[in-house]
């Protein structure tokens, strides 16, 4: 019956089953509020779930410990009824994401759309003017789905705290050299960097 459900029947039921108070609690969370500017690329028919939903769950799943799609797909299936979940997106879910569902929509994100979520973010918690920052190169473990490859990254880390405010996505076919080179001059020269021999070539910093 769940999955031959109209989506207009769908929001009215998700209504009537929100708790009291969920969606102003929901308000207040800054980090799912900045996860709605992120384009969703599914077409009207497809959307079951809100992107930004899975996409705040996937965060929570991944700071759990889930390290890839099949650990937060198991994450949320297991912890989407809890209480504290509720509160924090402001709606009791009637449906569970389906496991491909949410594979599916992690690895089709605008990854450069999600970038600039998270660095508003980070800049609103953490200080990053005049910092030191160590970049390193890294392969996500578990970002391979079907029959693309693993997601390769240069992360940025505050070397003084260890936090990460920054990532840049190295091109299929390429390497970690013009990722970087395109990661400082975003980031601007508010920070020393550091990093290791492969971006120290003559020729790469005249």
């Amino acid at each position: 019956m769940g999955e031959k459900m109209p989506s207009k029947v769908r929001r009215k039921l998700a209504e009537k089953r929100s708790v009291k108070g969920y969606s102003k609690l929901a308000e207040s969370n800054k980090l799912l509020n900045l996860l709605s500017n992120v384009p969703d690329y599914r077409k009207g028919q497809g959307k079951r779930h809100r992107l930004d939903h899975i996409l705040y769950l996937a965060v929570l799943a991944g700071l759990m410990g889930a390290v890839d799609y099949k650990q937060i797909s198991i994450w949320i299936e297991t912890f989407i009824q809890k209480e504290q979940v509720k509160k924090l997106l402001g709606v009791e879910f009637i449906l569970t994401p389906k496991r491909s569902a949410v594979s599916e929509i992690l690895s089709k994100v605008d990854s450069e759309a999600l970038e600039i979520v998270f660095r508003e973010w980070i800049n609103s918690y953490v200080d990053t003017t005049n910092k030191q920052i160590s970049a390193d190169g890294k392969v996500m473990n578990g970002s391979r789905y079907k029959d693309q490859r693993s997601i390769e990254v240069i992360s940025c880390v505050l070397s003084e705290i260890g936090v990460v405010i920054a990532h840049q996505k190295i091109a299929e076919k390429s390497n970690e050299i013009p990722a970087l080179q395109e990661l400082i001059a975003t980031l601007g020269t508010d920070f020393i960097f550091t990093f290791d021999a492969m971006n120290t070539q003559k020729k790469l910093l005249t």
